[in-house]
């Protein structure tokens, strides 16, 4: 099966977005103009991220408490259910830009990982819910490396993870700066329009971030309805469900299998000890400190590494 899978892959096209940089910000070609501009709804749910810091969890966990709807999200793509906008090419199935999300039903759920000052002007003003969520830029540098390495789509100034580090430090890479990211929706935590949430809180209690997102939401839930949502999202479901581990990929698109990543790897803590190099680290702790200054503290363990696995 695994042989006839790489046999098959090798048939297909390298494709790759086009990268652009807009208003100083690294990007890939999309319709950042109309989505400044576009009309949101009081009721849009908006999941914001820097790339890898935990959005397919909050998406997934978004999904169910407002739908409860458990074989929809067994049997129907996350893209498709939970779009991201900022991303247009007809080459991919997944990439449609502003035109499917405007013809979607209320309530829409929309991902992306603009900086909040790139978001619809609507929505910074408060027509809509955000719901952003913060990882240790460590694991959110790794696993971005290792995810963009097995879909074949690292530029030539990130072809190395030394590479993708020196550009994530020095703000010049896809969608940096990330202290500017992270800080933008952070001083705005307060705001009845945004939720703030830490992956490694979330991964360390799921029944209370499902809680947390219901309150956010107004959604009531009952105690069981909790349970099945967090054992839904545990990382073993989420790594076996098509709907959201990416499988679909290899159907159009060439893959770099040969280091054994997966859109959904270990999403531990501290994982970031594997792969960067001391001077890496001590640089982005001073960029950790620095969002601390403003209150954000972020979890940025150097304990070994637990053997017990969650999701991404």
């Amino acid at each position: 099966m695994v042989e006839q899978l790489l046999i098959e892959n090798a048939k297909l096209p390298m494709m790759q977005l086009v990268r652009k940089r807009y208003k100083g910000i690294q990007m890939v070609e999309n319709e950042i103009e109309q989505i400044e501009k576009m009309d949101t709804r009081e009721d849009d749910i908006w999941v914001c991220s820097y790339p890898r810091s935990g959005t397919t969890l909050a998406q997934e966990m978004t999904y169910l408490i407002q739908t409860l709807d458990f074989e929809t999200a067994k049997s129907v793509k996350l893209d498709d259910r939970f779009p991201i906008i900022e991303f247009k090419d007809d080459r991919y199935p997944c990439y449609r830009g502003i035109k499917y999300i405007e013809q979607m039903e209320s309530p829409r759920m929309i991902k992306t990982h603009l900086h909040h000052f790139l978001l619809p002007e609507q929505l910074q003003k408060g027509k809509g819910r955000i719901i952003y969520i913060a990882r240790n830029p460590k694991d959110a540098l790794t696993s971005y490396f290792r995810m963009m390495e097995l879909a074949n789509e690292l530029a030539e100034d990130e072809k190395t993870l030394d590479l993708l580090a020196d550009g994530f430090i020095k703000g010049t890479g896809y969608a940096c700066p990330w202290t500017r990211h992270v800080l933008e929706y952070w001083e705005r935590q307060n705001a009845s329009q945004v939720l703030f949430l830490k992956y490694e809180e979330v991964v360390r209690d799921k029944l209370a971030a499902v809680r947390r997102i219901a309150d956010f939401l107004g959604r009531k839930l009952t105690e069981d309805d909790i349970s099945r949502i967090a054992d839904h999202c545990s990382v073993a479901n989420m790594r076996d469900n098509p709907a959201v581990n990416n499988s679909y990929w290899v159907e159009f698109k060439k893959m770099n299998f040969e280091n054994g990543a997966r859109f959904i790897n270990e999403g531990v803590p501290g994982t970031w000890q594997k792969f960067l190099k001391p001077e890496q680290s001590s640089k982005i702790d001073e960029m950790i400190r620095e969002v601390a200054k403003s209150g954000l503290i972020l979890e940025h363990t150097s304990e070994p590494i637990p053997s017990s696995t969650e999701t991404t």
